[in-house]
C-alpha cells in the first residue's frame, strides 16, 4: 500500500494505472466496515483503489462537532492495508485550499436547501469544495460513496453532472451493525446504552416502510417511539428521489426514500431506506 502525504506525489506509475482504472474513495477517517465495503466494491470491479483521509473543516457548521470528530489515523491505515487498498492519500489543508485554487460553483437547486442543507448551513458547499479539489488532483475514473449519506450522494451526482461528467458514480448500500444501526464514525461517541437505543432508528424506518400507506400517522408514532429511547428527531420524511421533495402514493415511477436525522444526547445520527412503491 502506497502512502501519499502530498498532492505533489500523486505520480502513479504506469504499472499501477495503465492496467486498471482508478477508483477514488474520499473519507474523513475514523474508518469502519462501511468504508471498507467501498474499497471491496471497487476491488470487485477490478479497479485501482485510492482512499483519501482528510477531515474537512469547511463541511462542519459546528466547531464543537469538528473538534469532537474522531481521528484514528494509525488504525485507519492498518485497516486499509489489511483489505488490500492500493494507495492512501493524506493531504494537508494548505495544499487543498491553496489560494491559487478558486472555489467551484455548483447549482444544487432546492436539493441544497432541504434536510441536511437546512439543518447544517454551509455543509454541502464544504463538501463540494473539497471534492472538487480532490477529484481534480486524483483524476479518478470512478468514485464510491455510501448510501447512508444519501443526500450527499445526490449532491455528488450534481457535481459530477456539472463538472466531472467523465467520472462514474457508485453508491454502495449502507453497512449496518448487527442491531441494524447504520455504521458511522460517530457511533464511537455513543455510550453502550445509547448505541443499543440508536438501533431503534432502523426499526422505525422499517416499520414506516412496511406501512407506507399510513405514513403520516406512523410518523407521529415513530417519533414518540424514538423519544422513548432518548432520540430527538430532527426530521423524518418520506421523499422521492432525486429531488427529495415530499412523496405520495402517486410516486410509482421514481424511487422513494425515508430519511431521518436526530440526536441521541449530543451525537447526531442520520439514516435512510430507499425503496420503490409496489
Amino acid at each position: 500500500m502506497k502512502l501519499i502525504q502530498s498532492l505533489k506525489d500523486l505520480d502513479f506509475t504506469k504499472e499501477n494505472v495503465l492496467c486498471k482504472p482508478i477508483a477514488f474513495i474520499p473519507t474523513m477517517g475514523a474508518l469502519h466496515e462501511g468504508h471498507l465495503a467501498l474499497v471491496r466494491a471497487a476491488q470487485k470491479n477490478g479497479e485501482f483503489t485510492l482512499v483519501s483521509i482528510f477531515v474537512n473543516p469547511l463541511q462542519f457548521n459546528n466547531i464543537d462537532d469538528l473538534e469532537k470528530y474522531p481521528r484514528t489515523i494509525e488504525s485507519d491505515l492498518l485497516a486499509l492495508e489489511n483489505v488490500g487498498t492500493n494507495a492512501v492519500l493524506i493531504p494537508s489543508y494548505d495544499e487543498l485550499y491553496s489560494p491559487g485554487i478558486q472555489d467551484i460553483q455548483v447549482d444544487l437547486y432546492d436539493l441544497g436547501k432541504r434536510f441536511e442543507g437546512e439543518h447544517r448551513p454551509g455543509h454541502f458547499n464544504g463538501v463540494i469544495q473539497v471534492l472538487f479539489r480532490l477529484f481534480m488532483f486524483t483524476k479518478p475514473n470512478s468514485v464510491y460513496f455510501g448510501q447512508k449519506d444519501l443526500q450527499q450522494c445526490l449532491v455528488v451526482r450534481q457535481l459530477l453532472n456539472q463538472v466531472f461528467r467523465h467520472i462514474f458514480f457508485h453508491m454502495v448500500p449502507t453497512h449496518r451493525e448487527e442491531s441494524g444501526l447504520a455504521m458511522s464514525s460517530r457511533n464511537t461517541l455513543l455510550s453502550p446504552g445509547d448505541r443499543q437505543n440508536a438501533s431503534g432508528i432502523w426499526k422505525s424506518l422499517l416499520s414506516l416502510r412496511g406501512n407506507i400507506r399510513d405514513f403520516h400517522a406512523g410518523r407521529i408514532s415513530q417519533i414518540e417511539y424514538l423519544r422513548g429511547k432518548g432520540i430527538e428527531t430532527e426530521y423524518l420524511n418520506w421523499v422521492r428521489l432525486p429531488t427529495l421533495e415530499n412523496a405520495s402514493l402517486l410516486d410509482t415511477n421514481t424511487q422513494n426514500a425515508l430519511v431521518f436525522a436526530g440526536y441521541i444526547g449530543a451525537v447526531r445520527l442520520i439514516d435512510n431506506i430507499v425503496f420503490d412503491l409496489e
